[in-house]
Parts: structure tokens; C-alpha cells; sequence
């Protein structure tokens, strides 16, 4: 089962999420999606607690993890962010 803009589990329905902030589900996976960009259409992954998170494309053939030893609260956390753009910038 696909969904396109799910919002969070556990957000209280009266709080208006901006659609660029939903995601897209797949069999428990997060499809590309603004919230975690991956490198192309078929890409999967999850991001994790504190700023971890995983993808993985099958086009391109890479998977990527990134597990932080320092668990961060904040949603705007670029650690991983920032390395899976270079991962995309070298896929070209």
C-alpha cells in the first residue's frame, strides 16, 4: 500500500501541517518526499530518532545510513541532511 501525504502519527488533528511537510508511505517505508529528499522517485528509507536516518535507491544501486552518537531533538538537525546531499550531488 502506497499513500502520498501522510501526516505524522500522533500529531493532533486541529494542528495544521503544511503539505511540503507531510510524507509518502510505503509498506513502512518513506518514499521520496520533501520531508527526506532521497535521490530518485523509486528511493526508500526512514528517518530515525535523534537525526539518524536511512535511504536507499535501487536505480542508482546505493544505500545510505547515518547513526549519530549525539541524539538531537531539534527537526531542523542537518547533520544528515547535509551528507545526503552530497550523496545526491554525486549521483549527479
Amino acid at each position: 500500500m502506497q499513500t502520498d501525504r501522510t501526516r505524522l502519527h500522533g500529531v493532533p488533528p486541529e494542528l495544521n501541517i503544511p503539505a511540503e511537510r507531510s510524507f509518502n508511505m510505503s509498506l513502512g517505508f518513506w518514499r521520496a518526499c520533501a520531508p527526506l529528499p532521497m535521490p530518485g522517485p523509486g528511493s526508500f528509507g526512514h528517518p530515525g530518532s535523534g537525526g539518524s536516518t536511512a535511504f536507499a535507491d535501487p536505480d542508482a544501486r546505493i544505500g545510505f545510513g547515518y547513526v549519530t552518537n549525539h541524539w538531537n531533538h531539534r527537526p531542523d538537525d542537518l547533520r544528515a541532511t547535509n551528507l545526503a546531499e552530497a550523496v545526491r550531488a554525486c549521483l549527479g
